[in-house]
């Protein structure tokens, strides 16, 4: 169980449209604009931790999606449009209008259909070990290659077990598998190559040199058809690395963010 005082952080429970979802707050009021995270597939808020720990000045939302973590599963899932519209009414109840929004693989896919489908509330986007769906690329073309971009559960057991070998990753829950197939299903045959160009957003892309979930080649797609996009690949680190390389990974953001601070 997580010291919440020492943590920093506050919970809040959001409803929208009947459906509630567990928020986790750090830094509430700090005045730079706020970060709201969108998690990866299975995995609870509190995995969010020692990232929002690196924002010191700047609040820091992770909202926790449906049959995840302390979340209650809706009685069916999703479509994409649909868990848009309930995370940005959510953001909303936290009293946000506009916001830098993070997404970290399917969290990723999430927050790039916000992008195109709330543009005007999204100011600035980080997508991280995130890929366009099912036009993804895969690490290879060889036949277990595709194997794998076909199955992604086929392929996310060695690399998860290599980066929950963490401390902080390993006390954490991970939901059960049909939780993570029922958050899979919405996604299983949607791609946002098509609206990609559309995004106005200033984008950061981030990806782990050794991803073998999402391999990294997929960030450099993702920069190419977004217009004001650009990547930056964290060598030697995997799929999970805003939680096991958390300060490099802030690094990055905090000068994608604050450019002219970061230089001084």
């Amino acid at each position: 169980m997580l010291d919440r005082a020492a943590d920093g952080f506050h919970e809040l429970w959001l409803d929208a449209s009947g459906t509630r979802l567990r928020a986790h707050i750090w830094n509430a009021g700090a005045s730079k604009q706020p970060l709201v995270f969108l998690n990866g597939i299975g995995s609870s808020l509190e995995m969010a931790a020692p990232l929002a720990r690196q924002f010191k000045d700047r609040p820091f939302i992770a909202l926790e999606m449906p049959g995840v973590g302390q979340t209650p599963a809706t009685q069916f899932p999703l479509d994409p449009a649909s868990l848009a519209r309930l995370a940005v009414r959510s953001i909303e109840q936290a009293g946000l209008k506009r916001f830098t929004l993070m997404g970290l693989s399917l969290g990723g896919a999430l927050a790039q259909q916000i992008a195109i489908q709330y543009r005007g509330r999204v100011d600035r986007l980080i997508l991280a070990g995130t890929c366009t769906g099912t036009t993804m690329l895969p690490a290879d073309w060889t036949e277990a290659g595709l194997w794998r971009t076909l199955n992604p559960f086929a392929a996310i057991m060695d690399d998860l077990i290599a980066d929950f070998s963490s401390a902080h990753i390993r006390g954490v829950a991970m939901s059960n598998t049909p939780a993570m197939l029922a958050q899979f299903a919405p996604f299983a045959i949607w791609s946002s190559l098509y609206f990609l160009p559309m995004i106005e957003a200033d984008t950061l892309v981030l990806a782990g040199s050794r991803d073998r979930i999402i391999p990294p080649k997929n960030a450099i797609q993702l920069s190419a058809f977004i217009p004001r996009a650009d990547h930056r690949i964290l060598p030697d680190a995997g799929h999970l690395f805003p939680f096991t390389e958390p300060e490099r990974t802030a690094s990055h953001i905090e000068r994608f963010l604050e450019p002219d601070a970061a230089q001084e």
